[in-house]
């Protein structure tokens, strides 16, 4: 999503403009990124450029259940404060140093939020996300998922590989003592 900042860079430090946006298309091509967003943006003309301050909700994501695997929707707000700085001197056009990750306005006085989104993004994401909250997850016997009703997996119980495990579980479980060698 482009903004023209060139009439914001032309008045004094501390002027503002508001925006509301909705259903408005952001994409990143390197990354493979696109995305949708609504929300309010606020730009602000700062000494390097302009302050973009955005709340914003963007449209469902898919993530992987941490617990069943099972792919689902989940909604997604971002908010975030960026400064978007000029690589030249808007009046004399002689190149200003900035620092490598600084987001920039460019030669056409646009500036892009489509990265400052997609990172915003990728941050606000859950870490485990959970499909439900009482999600049951995968059975660990056959790994069927418990969501969808009983696995019916009685038989792995009754596996021959696990017969030496079990006559152990069963003798430690009669012996007396805590388990701990003796002295």
């Amino acid at each position: 999503m482009l903004i023209n900042v060139s009439t914001l860079l032309q008045e004094p430090l501390g002027h503002a403009r508001r925006y509301e946006v909705d259903g408005e298309p952001v994409s990143v091509p390197d990354a493979g990124y696109e995305q949708e967003i609504s929300g309010s943006l606020r730009l602000i003309r700062s000494e390097r450029g302009v302050l973009v301050m955005a709340e914003l909700d963007l449209a469902p994501v898919d993530v992987l259940c941490s617990r069943c695997l099972e792919l689902f929707e989940t909604p997604v707000s971002v908010q975030f404060d960026e400064e978007y700085v000029l690589d030249h001197d808007p009046v004399t056009g002689r190149r200003v140093e900035v620092e490598a990750d600084d987001f920039r306005i460019d030669r056409q006085r646009h500036l892009d939020l489509s990265e400052a989104v997609r990172q915003y993004e990728e941050s606000a994401l859950p870490l485990r996300p959970l499909c439900r909250t009482d999600c049951r997850g995968l059975c660990p016997n056959c790994g069927h998922n418990l969501n969808t009703g009983p696995c019916g997996c009685a038989a792995a119980a009754n596996d021959d590989r696990w017969s030496t495990l079990s006559a152990l579980q069963k003798r430690l479980g009669t012996e007396d003592g805590d388990g701990a060698p003796e002295a």
